[in-house]
């Protein structure tokens, strides 16, 4: 319980931050990618994960000319399915997620990191007893803004570590690719 009102009230103060500091910049990413095997640790037992496809859109703003706040909604079709489970069981989930960013523009590409809090969720195999979790997130990547008009490419790495699944723990690596559209400066 403890942990769910310290998750609201990171998100709130995210969200607070997103809405009142003045933004001098904006994008919105268009990705896909895929889900690299992690674990899954149910009951003191750790499954390994398939890949699987995932989808979905970045909206960030920039504070300042090196940081800046995104909100994250991603979309899979094939969400944390254990090798040891059938193939007739298709589970499909989505997370998301309000990150801050930290990056440097360089030239004319961005490299960042990234950390953020929020929420996974499977739905789909009631078996895997995964649910809704709160999440946490890290990782980093490269932005090249502008490079036909608005329009620019981003890739981030991320990885993700939710608790509380039945005393267990969920570990994955997220590998992304995009279309990057700028507004402002």
């Amino acid at each position: 319980m403890k942990l769910s009102c310290a998750a609201c009230l990171a998100g709130l103060l995210l969200l607070g931050l997103f809405c009142v500091l003045p933004a001098s910049a904006a994008d919105i990413t268009g990705y896909v990618g895929g889900i690299k095997p992690g674990s899954l640790t149910l009951k003191g037992v750790s499954t390994a994960l398939d890949s699987s496809p995932v989808y979905g859109f970045r909206i960030g703003l920039d504070f300042l000319p090196f940081l800046g706040h995104e909100h994250t909604l991603g979309f899979s079709s094939g969400y944390l399915v254990p090798s040891s489970v059938s193939a007739f069981t298709n589970p499909k989930g989505f997370v998301y997620n309000s990150n801050l960013i930290l990056g440097a523009k360089v030239g004319r590409v961005v490299p960042f990191v990234t950390a953020g809090v929020g929420l996974i969720h499977q739905y789909g195999a009631p078996s895997l007893e995964v649910g809704t979790k709160f999440a946490i997130n890290y990782g980093g990547g490269l932005k090249i803004p502008r490079l036909l008009g608005p329009l620019g490419v981003r890739f981030d790495v991320r990885g993700y570590t939710a608790t509380g699944l039945n005393s267990g723990r969920l570990n994955m690596l997220e590998v992304t690719g995009g279309v990057l559209l700028s507004f402002g400066k």
